[in-house]
């Protein structure tokens, strides 16, 4: 289950990208790996968030070359985001 704060100061989709990006850097989705479709993520943040904030959370980590749409297939893992600044 994804846990998001509406009443954060940062954007939902930005507090979504980052969950995607930490599972990512921890291994849990793979290089080559398929991201969970819009509507699992959907369910798995209980229905808190719009597709468009999905959208908006896999765009980010596509400009930040962490992820590339396929046509038809689905949004894969394609680099290993920079390790986390302590």
């Amino acid at each position: 289950m994804i846990h998001l704060d509406r009443d954060a100061m940062t954007p939902m989709y930005v507090q979504l990208a980052n969950v995607l990006r930490d599972r990512i850097r921890r291994g849990e989705i793979p290089v080559g790996r398929r991201l969970p479709s819009q509507a699992e993520l959907e369910e798995e943040t209980g229905g808190t968030v719009s597709r468009r904030t999905i959208k908006s959370a896999l765009e980010v980590l596509a400009d930040e070359g962490l992820v590339q749409g396929v046509q038809g297939k689905g949004v894969f893992v394609i680099a290993l985001p920079a390790p986390a600044e302590e």
